[in-house]
């Protein structure tokens, strides 16, 4: 990191490194098998997802193209539509523990998600388990913006939006090419593996 700042604020990712979610068990109950599930995942639906997600339209409407266009998957098509809370399991304690430490030592932190418009804020299983996200001076939801990490775009805006200057922020993120984007942006990556490894992280850069 020579020649630039040491970085003093925090970007969390979300979906995988604060809330845990699988969105297969929104549709366990319309395959046969687990490898049906599987076929139905690798090969639609997250293509479908993307497409579907950044949008503030209703996913009813986004879906119905879809639904059209696979009408063996419609059934479930219209349980992404109606019950896509229920992919949550719910906040990760322990790199919210991280999150609440680095709050405690007054680092300005900030979130940068790709997360749908019509199901934010989270609010599944508890509603109350997500009182961690006040923690957050800002909050980009790929939904409201109608980008999607790792599009160069969102980070732009994100910056921006948030004030930063260049290595100003580290970026948190359990894709890689998430966090790789984010570096490019001008901010420092981080691929998230686990809660113990991000906290050596941050304590190496003297956040924690």
């Amino acid at each position: 990191m020579s020649g630039q700042r040491a970085p003093t604020k925090v970007v969390f990712d979300l979906g995988g490194v604060l809330i845990d979610w699988d969105p297969r068990r929104i549709f366990q109950q319309y395959f046969a098998t687990r490898g049906v599930m599987e076929e139905f995942m690798t090969q639609v639906f997250w293509r479908v997802h993307h497409e579907c997600h950044d949008t503030n339209a209703p996913f009813a409407e986004t879906i119905a193209p879809h639904k059209q266009a696979y009408p063996e998957y419609a059934a479930a098509f219209d349980a992404m539509a109606q019950h896509w809370q229920q992919a949550l399991i719910g906040p990760i304690p322990e790199t919210v523990a991280v999150l609440n430490d680095l709050a405690a030592r007054g680092v300005t932190l900030y979130a940068l998600t790709n997360w749908p418009a019509q199901t934010w804020p989270p609010t599944h299983p508890n509603p109350d388990d997500y009182g961690f996200l006040a923690h957050f001076k800002d909050i980009v939801v790929s939904g409201q913006v109608q980008l999607r990490k790792p599009d160069d775009a969102i980070y732009a805006l994100a910056m921006q939006q948030f004030g930063l200057a260049p290595g100003e922020a580290v970026f948190i993120d359990d894709l890689a090419v998430n966090a790789d984007a984010a570096t490019r942006a001008g901010m420092v990556g981080h691929q998230f593996l686990s809660a113990a490894h991000l906290r050596s992280r941050l304590v190496g850069l003297g956040l924690l």
